[in-house]
């Protein structure tokens, strides 16, 4: 989006940002929308106020009827090394998915919103352990709490990634336009954008840009910052960035959550159907599922590590000689004294250098310092 908002909105922006309650937010988005001008450059953004409005109208009749104490559990606490989220459309196979991976109960049956509250199941890929969470089915409007579509919704954001579930025997663009729109309402993209920026305000320290800025300056950033009456702050930058992705970042910061698509009962679905996904979904992997023939979980799981930007270090016992099978994840880019603060503290604080056992190397094993970065597969042994 341009950055071309006039000094009215972007001073009823700042209003917005600092609202403390959801209905506080609601009167300034309501007035901030109000002085947005309407033309093409700014229609997306009107779509999303008007959407956040909503959301918000709805969260706060829902607080209203709410009684302290009562309802559901729809928090599921993390457990293994990653949490993927299902989401579907009803009778899209989610759960059958579930179910055929995790062996965990799941119930499905050929009726709508079978599935009540989430379930949480595991899969294990490589030593790696990821909770697979099935949960009930998203419609049009979960994002305003359509069939406590919000709570689903919230199991989303809190999740490290996504499996979009399509039903094969139904249009599958359509089914998947339902479940990006939802997404994108709540704050969730599953497309990749050209560059992530986030912007930590700061109390003091002017601003300080980390990364790079394609087709404008340093001082074009901090002009844009100050007329939202941003002047203290951290903006880091994934990518390379344009000046309307620093200013879309301020107006719909959307957070990446990496995903992929699985077309349940493959056996009914064209060939010309999965093409056509695939051309609208661009490098976001999409695999088929059924019933009828076995399913590989290990594809997904790699791309999801390394979307996560995540890498697997096998730690080696340096009594036994024994390497464990389960891998510790850390930051791509990790050291060997993540690793040892990952593992304990002690460790960490008496680490003193580490043998390495990587397929880059020549020779192994290669005697390293504490600072050494290691690399997905790597071995690693700590002697304190």
């Amino acid at each position: 989006m341009p950055a071309n908002l006039p000094a009215e909105a972007k001073a009823k922006w700042l209003k917005v940002m600092e609202a403390r309650t959801p209905e506080e937010k609601l009167k300034a988005l309501q007035e901030f929308l109000s002085a947005v001008p309407k033309h093409k450059g700014t229609e997306k953004l009107v779509m999303q106020v008007r959407r956040q409005i909503a959301t918000l109208k709805r969260e706060i009749e829902i607080r209203r009827k709410k009684r302290v104490g009562r309802g559901e559990r729809f928090f599921i606490e993390k457990s293994g090394d990653l949490q993927v989220v299902l989401i579907g459309e009803p009778n899209s196979g989610k759960s059958a998915f579930f179910t055929a991976l995790t062996r965990a109960k799941s119930p499905s049956s050929p009726a709508p919103f079978t599935t009540k509250k989430p379930i949480p199941g595991a899969v294990c890929c490589d030593g790696v352990i990821v909770q697979l969470i099935d949960t009930p089915s998203i419609i049009r409007g979960a994002s305003q709490g359509a069939l406590r579509g919000n709570k689903v919704l919230a199991l989303a954001k809190n999740a490290d990634a996504l499996l979009l579930v399509l039903d094969g025997s139904k249009p599958l663009l359509e089914q998947l336009k339902t479940l990006i729109n939802e997404l994108e309402a709540v704050g969730l993209s599953i497309r990749k954008p050209r560059a992530i920026v986030a912007i930590e305000r700061r109390s003091c320290g002017g601003i300080v840009i980390l990364g790079e800025l394609e087709n404008c300056s340093p001082s074009d950033v901090c002009r844009l910052l100050r007329e939202y009456r941003i002047y203290n702050a951290l903006v880091k930058i994934e990518g390379r960035a344009r000046l309307e992705d620093i200013e879309e970042s301020i107006l719909n910061p959307l957070s990446y959550k990496p995903a992929a698509i699985i077309v349940a009962k493959a056996d009914l679905v064209s060939r010309d159907e999965v093409n056509r996904l695939k051309t609208a979904v661009g490098s976001i992997p999409i695999f088929e599922f059924s019933l009828s023939r076995s399913f590989n979980f290990e594809p997904i799981c790699r791309y999801l590590i390394r979307e996560l930007g995540l890498i697997r270090v096998y730690t080696r016992n340096p009594k036994t000689g024994e390497v464990e099978k389960r891998p510790v994840l850390v930051k791509r880019g990790a050291s060997v004294s993540d690793v040892a603060k990952l593992i304990h503290s002690r460790i960490y604080k008496s680490l003193k250098y580490a043998k390495v056992w990587s397929k880059r190397f020549k020779f192994n094993p290669q005697r390293v310092g504490r600072d050494f970065r290691l690399e997905d597969g790597d071995i690693v042994e700590l002697v304190c």
